[in-house]
C-alpha cells in the first residue's frame, strides 16, 4: 500500500477519534430530550398527579436558599419519600432529597439546590415511595 494512503487513513482515524465523543454526545442528548409536559411542575399551587398533590412555599426557587415541600399521598405506607432531580437544560448530576412523614400523615422537607451558571434552569426528576414515580419539575432563577 503506497505510502501516502496510510497517511492518509491515519489522518481520517485520527479525525474520527477526535470528535467521535462529541459526536456521540450530540446524538444521545437527541434522543434523551425530555417534554416537560410529562413534569408536574411544583409550585404554591398544588400539582396534583395520580392522586398525589404536591406544593411547594414558591413558584419559582432560588439556588442555595430551601424551598419547603409537602406532599400528600394517601395510598402509601412508606414513611418517606425520595426525590431525585437532574438539570434539564444543563447536566448538574442528580440531587436526592428525602421527605419525611409528619404526625398529620403529610411528606414534608427542603430542597436546596446547588448554584448554576445559567441565570435560570428546570431541574426535573421523580418523587418516589419505593413502590410509584411521580414526574416533577422545579423551576430554579436566580
Amino acid at each position: 500500500m503506497p505510502s501516502l494512503v496510510k497517511i492518509l487513513l491515519l489522518v481520517v482515524a485520527l479525525c474520527a477519534g477526535f470528535f467521535a465523543g462529541d459526536v456521540y454526545e450530540k446524538l444521545k442528548s437527541q434522543v434523551n430530550t425530555v417534554s416537560l409536559d410529562d413534569y408536574c411542575l411544583l409550585s404554591s399551587q398544588p400539582c396534583i398527579q395520580d392522586g398525589v398533590s404536591i406544593t411547594v412555599d414558591r413558584d419559582v426557587s432560588q439556588p442555595l436558599i430551601p424551598t419547603h415541600i409537602s406532599v400528600e399521598w394517601p395510598q402509601t405506607n412508606a414513611s418517606e419519600l425520595l426525590l431525585k432531580l437532574e438539570g434539564h437544560e444543563m447536566e448538574m448530576g442528580t440531587a436526592v432529597f428525602k421527605l419525611t412523614k409528619s404526625p398529620n400523615g403529610a411528606f414534608t422537607g427542603d430542597v436546596i439546590l446547588p448554584v448554576c451558571t445559567t441565570e435560570e434552569m428546570t431541574w426535573v426528576g421523580e418523587l418516589s415511595d419505593g413502590q410509584q414515580n411521580i414526574k416533577t419539575s422545579l423551576r430554579m432563577e436566580r
